[in-house]
């Protein structure tokens, strides 16, 4: 073979090579020893789902015999707003305990201790089931060799809440040691001032939806009329002083418009890092706007963080975000 022939070889090998379809190798050798530590735990579409469930929750046009499905749940996402979470029960938050061999551990309210709140079991190739005494089921994904897990839960109440376990460090000791300030960015939707879930006189349903009383409804009869939301999006920072005094500055977007809001007040840690502010409602100098009703988070980091905005007095009215350190 001349030496034009071998590189005319090679040249079709590597060819073949670069054109050939690649064997994919997925990751394997995960078990539930990987899932070990204490993980805090964001449902991510929680503001979402709450709106969804709010404008579901009634009727939204006029009709002969109108029907009212099932009350919204407030905060769904069963690691969300769980009472048997390590950090109490936050809108959207949770803190967890895996031990490394399948159980999830939290607390019961009042009692000392960790307590056995559900199971999970981690598949080699790094998918998971989870599961809570409360009935919620999740399909997971372990990733960052255990550092986080992303989950979707699939019981049907759950309504395919998404968001994700983080491992936690002692990062609550590290905030409190000194200032600290951190960013944050939220967005969700909040309740309008416009009609609220309730009854109202089938004459004024008929000219909110443009329709007349032809369907048999008289002016003196009620129907459940829709909630209305609107869009809301924070972006700001924190500064924790290490000494239980916080400031915040923000710009809010909601309505229409953008508002600044500077606002300061207390802040508390948990023993479990949860981060708890207490606004001073004075302090506020964007005009009209308002300070959240609340905002709690869990630091899974000392540089890192989840965060919760109740963004109104509307206990559904949740944001979830992070927080970055600056």
């Amino acid at each position: 073979m001349t030496l034009t022939h071998k590189n005319l070889t090679f040249a079709g090998l590597l060819l073949c090579i670069l054109i050939l379809p690649q064997v994919s190798y997925g990751i394997t050798g995960c078990t539930n020893a990987n899932l070990m530590g204490d993980y805090n735990a964001q449902v991510s579409n929680s503001g979402l789902m709450n709106v969804l469930n709010s404008m579901s929750s009634v009727v939204s046009a006029p009709g002969p015999s109108p029907t009212t499905p099932a009350p919204a749940t407030a905060n769904p996402g069963g690691f969300g707003n769980n009472p048997n979470s390590l950090t109490g029960k936050i809108p959207g938050l949770g803190r967890y305990f895996l031990d490394g061999n399948g159980n999830i551990n939290g607390v019961q309210p009042g009692a000392t201790g960790y307590i056995v709140i559900g199971k999970y079991s981690v598949n080699d190739d790094c998918t998971a089931t989870m599961s809570l005494n409360t009935g919620a089921t999740f399909n997971a994904i372990v990733a960052a060799n255990g550092t986080r897990v992303l989950f979707i839960e699939s019981d049907s109440a759950g309504g395919g809440a998404i968001g994700e376990l983080d491992l936690a460090t002692t990062a609550c000791i590290a905030g409190e040691g000194g200032p600290k300030t951190f960013a944050f960015n939220v967005f969700g939707a909040q309740q309008a001032s416009a009609p609220s879930s309730g009854t109202t006189a089938a004459s004024s349903v008929a000219s909110i939806f443009g329709t007349n009383l032809s369907s048999g409804l008289s002016s003196h009869d009620t129907v459940p009329v829709s909630v209305a939301f609107q869009p809301t999006s924070v972006l700001g920072s924190i500064t924790l002083d290490g000494q239980g005094s916080f400031s915040l500055s923000e710009w809010l977007f909601t309505g229409g418009s953008l508002q600044p809001i500077k606002a300061t007040g207390t802040y508390t840690f948990g023993m479990n890092c949860n981060l708890s502010l207490t606004f001073n409602q004075a302090a506020t100098t964007s005009g009209s706007a308002a300070t959240p009703a609340a905002v709690q988070g869990i630091l899974v980091t000392g540089s890192s963080g989840l965060l919760v905005f109740q963004t109104d007095q509307v206990a559904t009215d949740i944001v979830t975000g992070q927080l970055v350190g600056q």
